[in-house]
């Protein structure tokens, strides 16, 4: 973002209409400088507030500068395109005029549907079937939030899902390769969250947690400004992702606390410092992960030791000036030196969680010609033999011999043990199409603790319930598959049978609904 240049530089700017006393450009610039302050700190409507008299009482060049800056972060990017074309090739701006030119671009065939407190931008499209659950999800986060930190910002809040990593580029300052590299999927900035579809990627992602996750930016940005840090930043938004849904904290993979609790063993965390200016500029998935179970295990252990309102004090103090380590230190009941050294004594002792050490479950974009492939799942399988009894029953399934490709499903696991999920998930659907659910679900439920959000594994339990009418657990598993998946219209089908079952016919409408349009393109 260019306002600090912008900033400066309006102490010399000049208005453009004659005759203007001295004290009157003295008390413009002082408005102009918070203008751009409030929207560095996401303050939109503060902002706004400024802004809107003096475009309409005197729209000169450095005003209209600032009021296409605003625009843009109202997401109405003609009228920012507009005003930033009015005033030339200002280099103060030329980032916020090429970021509006290509938010206008990407953006302008969208949908927009309107909630209580969200607003949905997204392709038209199937991306339709983001939008109710987006919904829900960020409308159970504000709550959340509200009782958490003890406010929340009253205005709406818009959400851009896009269709690739390349448009979240386009949307930024991020380069496709750092997004990539570092598994960036989303972005809280410009007034605004932006999502990758999950539609981008071959398996799909946690993207509800994703969306709860960057409502915490927005909601942190707003209430502290640029004072809290980014470690700090990103340990509470991670820590608060799942808040919509359950406790805090929930988030954590088995991969990233044992990577965690290797890193502290060998006194290999990474420095918070080192996390400054982006979690999005860090050199691999594997470099972020450990990052951020970093930050996200710190919040953990003060909102542990300090008790439940232990943010909202550190929030509260870093917005009234307080540096954010004291405010950390004072919320935690010690210095800042003795909370790290509670936070690393809290990793040592800190259990693993169901499922032990895994590989990084590396989020995986379409057309990439480093994710995806034939066999891509199950060339991850390390033992070979059982790599070649898994693919003989990929033969076997795929000749609709059920029984004898279960068979060599079941030689694999037992092989190399229920580690791969896609291996559990294949040999299920054979398992379920022989007869032998009960199979099946064991193997299934043994997967889901080691990889729960494989939506595959979900999809198959659903599968399950279903056949036993087993109406709330259905429900339940395929509104898990959806969280990672929501474009495989069997588990919309699934989540139409499960309502009409337990009678909740409305929801069984839409989702009969959203699995059509899936399915066929139309309703």
């Amino acid at each position: 973002m260019t306002a600090v240049l912008l900033a400066l530089a309006l102490a010399s700017t000049p208005l453009s209409r004659a005759g203007e006393g001295r004290g009157e450009w003295r008390e413009l610039t002082v408005q102009l400088r918070r203008a751009v302050h409030l929207l560095q700190a996401e303050d939109v409507p503060a902002a706004r507030a400024i802004v809107e008299p003096l475009l309409t009482a005197d729209p000169n060049t450095t005003v209209r500068t600032v009021a296409g800056m605003l625009r843009f972060r109202e997401q109405r990017y003609d009228e920012a395109v507009k005003l930033f074309d009015s005033v030339g090739n200002d280099a103060n701006v030329i980032d916020d005029a090429q970021l509006a030119r290509n938010a206008r671009e990407v953006t302008k065939d969208h949908v927009r549907v309107e909630g209580v407190h969200f607003t949905v931008s997204y392709p038209r499209g199937k991306d339709e079937v983001l939008v109710p659950y987006v919904l829900d999800a960020l409308e159970a986060q504000r709550t959340a939030l509200a009782h958490d930190l003890g406010w929340v910002p009253p205005e709406k809040v818009t959400i851009e899902f896009l269709d690739s990593p390349r448009q979240l580029a386009k949307m930024s300052t991020l380069t496709e390769e750092e997004i990539k590299t570092s598994g960036t999927i989303a972005l809280c900035k410009y007034g605004k969250l932006m999502v990758v579809s999950p539609k981008a990627l071959v398996k799909g992602y946690e993207w509800l947690d994703t969306a709860a996750h960057e409502y915490v930016h927005f909601v942190l940005s707003r209430r502290a400004g640029e004072g809290v840090p980014i470690w700090l930043h990103e340990g509470i938004a991670k820590w608060a992702e799942t808040r919509w849904r359950g406790k805090g904290g929930e988030s954590l993979s088995p991969y990233s606390a044992a990577l965690l609790k290797d890193a502290a063993r060998r006194n290999a965390l990474i420095p918070f410092a080192k996390m400054y200016p982006s979690m999005a500029k860090l050199p691999s998935q594997e470099a972020a992960a450990l990052a951020f179970a970093q930050v996200m295990v710190a919040v953990e252990y003060l909102t542990a030791s300090a008790g439940p309102g232990a943010l909202a004090r550190v929030v509260e103090g870093v917005r009234e000036g307080e540096n954010a380590e004291e405010a950390v230190a004072r919320a935690a009941g010690t210095s800042f030196d003795g909370f790290l050294a509670g936070w690393r004594k809290h990793i040592a002792a800190r259990p693993m969680p169901a499922g032990g050490e895994r590989e990084l479950e590396k989020l995986r974009f379409k057309g990439d010609p480093k994710h995806g492939g034939a066999h891509s799942d199950l060339a991850e399988i390390k033992d070979e033999q059982a790599r070649g009894w898994a693919r003989l029953g990929e033969i076997f399934r795929e000749r609709g011999r059920m029984a004898a490709a279960r068979v060599e499903y079941e030689k694999a696991i037992a092989r190399a043990g229920g580690t791969n999920p896609a291996l559990t998930a294949k040999y299920a659907v054979t398992a379920i199409a022989t007869g032998k659910d009960a199979d099946a679900e064991k193997a299934l439920l043994d997967a889901v603790r080691g990889h729960p959000f494989y939506a595959a594994l979900h999809v198959n339990l659903g599968r399950i319930h279903v056949r036993r009418q087993e109406w709330p657990a259905a429900r339940e598993a395929f509104l898990l598959a959806n969280r990672v998946d929501p474009f495989d219209p069997e588990i919309h089908a699934g989540l139409a049978l499960a309502h009409a079952g337990l009678g909740e016919s409305e929801l069984a409408a839409r989702e009969t609904k959203l699995a059509q349009l899936l399915a066929h393109g139309e309703p």
